[in-house]
């Protein structure tokens, strides 16, 4: 009679999400009940009824979608009106950090591409098209079998995570829960995992060190959290992340790969990563995006490229006319753009 659907398509392709989406009305045309949980507002408009905002724990509203917009919506969700959902800002194009040359490792074949500092580099593709695969191997996680990677122009030999940081590069992780924090350590231990040999001499941690450090990285990324000792595991979906941003930003890297970075994140928070990315970019920074969301890959992005079955498919920069959701689309699924 009730089924409880949370973030079900945040894992799904298009097409795995139009197959759901059908399912769904089916299930409502038989009368059952739908709870749908979704930071999606065109899922929530494609599919509800009626729509219940919560915000900090609180319940805020409950309408007919029919009586809601999509900035209404968003109102409510965020307390505060925005102005625009991918609040892009352009940095300067840098030198070229990273470059990638017919790289093969398990699914992935000949994949080459370059990365710019002061630019964002949007990675689309179907979920299993090669993109995680891509940076797993970049970042020494998983071995790769030829190929070349070179950071400024240097011929980079990369065999594990630790080499990957030292040579500047920083992997903000699809499954944060999983892969980038400890939820049941505090979340000043949370900041500094990824540049702990900073806050340490002779195997002893500088606590004063690291409660200063986390204060600030609080303070700049604006992680609500009551202390910086508190859990990790306690904060909301979007803090969580901001920790995770926090620990490799605390790196001083040259290169961010963010795969999926607003996933299970509500709006509002998701501005707040799109303005963590902005500011990399303006310090020159170089940052590589993973995102399944298309409207977020164009919105935030300088140039992308689209992976299909673990090769590179197009490579398509901001102002080209190619630049939009069919074109994307339609590389990502073997066709060719002319």
């Amino acid at each position: 009679k009730l089924i409880i659907m949370d973030e079900p398509t945040s894992l799904l392709g298009e097409k795995e999400v139009f197959q759901l989406m059908s399912t769904v009305r089916k299930l409502k045309e038989q009368g059952v009940a739908i709870l749908f949980v979704s930071h999606k507002l065109e899922e929530l408009f494609e599919i509800c009824d009626r729509v219940t905002v919560m915000r900090d724990g609180e319940h805020i509203c409950t309408k007919k979608v029919s009586d809601m917009t999509n900035e209404s919506l968003i109102t409510a969700m965020v307390g505060r009106t925005l102005d625009d959902r991918f609040p892009k800002e352009f940095g300067v194009k840098g030198e070229c950090m990273i470059r990638v040359e017919n790289l093969n490792a398990g699914i992935l074949r000949n994949v080459s591409f370059e990365a710019y500092g002061g630019q964002i580099l949007g990675f689309a593709g179907l979920v299993g098209a090669g993109r995680t695969e891509t940076m797993r191997a970049i970042f020494g996680a998983d071995p790769i079998e030829s190929g070349a990677i070179y950071i400024k122009g240097k011929k980079a030999n990369i065999n594990s995570p630790a080499q990957a940081v030292a040579q500047g590069i920083a992997f903000l992780t699809e499954d944060r829960k999983g892969q980038g924090l400890i939820l049941s350590q505090a979340v000043s231990i949370n900041l500094i995992l990824a540049s702990i040999k900073k806050f340490s001499k002779f195997g002893m941690l500088n606590n004063n060190a690291i409660h200063e450090s986390s204060n600030r990285s609080i303070h700049s990324l604006r992680i609500k959290t009551p202390s910086n000792n508190e859990i990790a595991g306690q904060l909301s979906g979007g803090n969580q992340q901001k920790v995770v941003i926090g620990k490799w930003i605390n790196t001083d890297a040259d290169i961010y790969i963010f795969d999926e970075p607003t996933r299970g994140i509500d709006v509002g928070a998701k501005i707040e990563v799109y303005n963590i990315m902005n500011s990399l970019v303006k310090k020159g920074k170089c940052v590589i995006m993973i995102s399944s969301e298309l409207p977020e890959i164009l919105g935030m992005s300088d140039r992308v490229i689209v992976m299909r079955e673990g090769r590179v498919m197009a490579e398509i920069d901001r102002g080209s006319e190619h630049f939009n959701q069919e074109s994307i689309m339609k590389a990502g699924w073997g066709g060719v753009l002319v």
